[in-house]
């Protein structure tokens, strides 16, 4: 649905399966905004955050409106049941708040982790999407150092070949 949203492919009136090639994907690659990569993001346990400019990608423009975005690489399985894999490339959007639900980059201290984040009336909650890891659970004690860095616009995976 995606490529006919996009306009790569066109229907066919009249003809049953009857989808034909608009365009190339590679026709807008001129129209890609290139997007920092600024390290990796642990995708397991919080680990250690540091920001190091490691290259950068190149994205959609729609990805990048509205907010300053970096790039992130995954480490770990912490998120694969939400088809983040160790590898992919996670475009964020740097923003100090976001919705229930949302998957972020979060900090608690120096460390910094990608989960689900999840409210409750006295909790935060980061939530992975792999049923081997438990959830990190934010007290009230510990919200002077919990904070949201951003939220996960898209995840790109590497091309195998």
């Amino acid at each position: 649905m995606l490529a006919i949203s996009r306009r790569y492919l066109r229907r066919e009136a009249g003809r049953r399966r009857g989808i034909s090639i608009a365009r190339e994907p590679q026709d807008e690659i001129a129209q890609q905004v290139a997007v920092p990569i600024l390290g990796h993001v642990a995708a397991g346990p919080l680990s250690f955050a540091e920001e190091n400019v490691i290259g950068q990608i190149g994205v959609d423009p729609y990805l990048v409106k509205g907010g300053r975005c970096f790039g992130l690489k995954v480490v770990g399985d912490s998120m694969i049941d939400a088809g983040i894999e160790a590898g992919d490339t996670l475009v964020v959007r740097q923003q100090p708040l976001a919705e229930d639900g949302d998957i972020v980059v979060a900090g608690l201290g120096d460390e910094a982790t990608v989960k689900r984040l999840r409210y409750s009336p006295d909790r935060i909650e980061l939530q992975p999407e792999n049923s081997k890891y438990a959830p990190i659970t934010i007290g009230p004690e510990q919200m002077d150092e919990f904070r949201i860095i951003g939220r996960v616009v898209a995840h790109i995976r590497p091309q195998t070949g």
